[in-house]
C-alpha cells in the first residue's frame, strides 16, 4: 500500500476523537471531563486497532494476510470469523457490523447538529438552529434540519446515479481527510497564537506551545504525502488505470480551499453586519 493511502487511513480511523469538545455544553465540569475523555478516545482507539490489526495478521500469518486482504478487502473480517468461531461467529460479526455503522452515522449526526447549534448560539448560522427542546434540552431543531440534509444529499447521490462505495465514500472520504488534517493543522497554529496573545502561562509550556508545534509538523507532512496520492485515493485514473490529477481530483480539491475562503468571507461580513456577533464568536465555539 502506497504511504499517502496508508496515512489516509490512519488519520481516517481518529477522526471523532476531536468531537468531546463540542460537548462541552453539556458536561457538568468540562474543564476536567473533557480533557479526560479526549485522552480516553485517542489511547482507546490506537489500543482498539492495534490488537484488531494483530489479530488478523495472526490469522491469515504475516506472509498470507496482504492477498487475502487484496483477495476480498471488503468481506476479509467476516471470512477470517467465519474460519475461526463458524456460522454462529459470522452472524453476530455481522450484527455487530451493521449496528456500528449505524452507531458511526449517528455519532456523525450528533456532532454536526451541535456544531450547527454552537454556531447558531454564535451567530453564524439562523437562530432558530440555537432552539432546544423545552423537556430534553436536545438541539432538536438543528438535528431536524441535519437530518433533512441528509435526505437531500441521499437523494442527489442517487438522482446522478454514483455509487455509494466507489464514489460517494471513496471521493469524500479522501475530502474529508486531507481536510481534517489541514484543519487541525491550523487550530495548532491558532492555539500557539491564542496562548502568545493572552500570555496564559498557567496553561503550561507543553499545551500551549510544544504539544501543538508538534502536531502541526506532523499533520503538514501528513498534508503534503495525503495531497500527492489524493487521485489513487478517490480513484482519478486515466485511459490505463495510472493515477493523475484530473477533474475529479482538482475539482475535489477546489472544494477543500473554497469552503475556508467562504467562510473568511462569511466572517468578515459578519464583522461588518454584527460587530458583537463577530466578538462572541470564539467564546461561543470554544466554550
Amino acid at each position: 500500500m502506497p504511504p499517502g493511502v496508508g496515512l489516509m487511513f490512519a488519520i481516517a480511523a481518529f477522526i471523532g476523537f476531536e468531537a468531546t469538545a463540542i460537548f462541552r455544553d453539556e458536561a457538568k465540569n468540562p474543564s476536567r471531563t473533557i480533557p479526560i475523555a479526549t485522552y480516553v478516545a485517542v489511547i482507546g482507539i490506537g489500543v482498539f486497532y492495534t490488537i484488531a490489526s494483530w489479530g488478523i495478521v495472526m490469522a491469515w500469518g504475516p506472509s498470507g494476510v496482504v492477498d487475502a486482504a487484496a483477495a476480498d478487502p471488503g468481506a476479509m473480517v467476516i471470512i477470517t470469523t467465519l474460519n475461526y468461531l463458524g456460522p454462529i461467529g459470522e452472524v453476530v460479526i455481522n450484527v455487530l457490523l451493521i449496528t456500528s455503522m449505524f452507531a458511526c452515522v449517528l455519532s456523525f449526526h450528533n456532532v454536526i447538529t451541535r456544531y450547527q447549534h454552537s454556531m447558531s448560539t454564535a451567530g453564524v448560522l439562523p437562530r432558530r438552529l440555537g432552539d432546544v427542546h423545552h423537556r430534553h434540552l436536545s438541539p432538536h431543531t438543528s438535528s431536524i434540519v441535519q437530518t433533512a440534509t441528509g435526505v437531500v444529499f441521499i437523494a442527489a447521490f442517487a438522482f446522478l446515479g454514483l455509487d455509494p462505495v466507489l464514489a460517494v465514500f471513496t471521493w469524500f472520504s479522501g475530502v474529508a481527510t486531507l481536510a481534517i488534517a489541514i484543519l487541525m493543522a491550523i487550530t495548532s497554529v491558532a492555539i500557539i497564537v491564542y496562548f502568545t496573545r493572552k500570555n496564559r502561562g498557567a496553561a503550561g509550556v507543553w499545551h500551549t506551545v510544544i504539544a501543538p508545534a508538534l502536531g502541526l509538523a506532523g499533520l503538514i507532512a501528513s498534508a503534503i504525502i495525503i495531497t500527492a496520492y489524493f487521485p489513487m485515493l478517490v480513484g482519478d485514473v486515466d485511459a490505463e488505470g495510472i493515477p493523475v490529477f484530473g477533474v475529479l481530483s482538482l475539482s475535489l480539491l477546489a472544494f477543500i480551499a473554497l469552503v475556508p475562503v467562504a467562510g473568511y468571507v462569511q466572517a468578515l461580513v459578519l464583522r461588518v453586519r454584527d460587530p458583537q456577533a463577530y466578538e462572541r464568536i470564539t467564546d461561543a465555539i470554544g466554550g
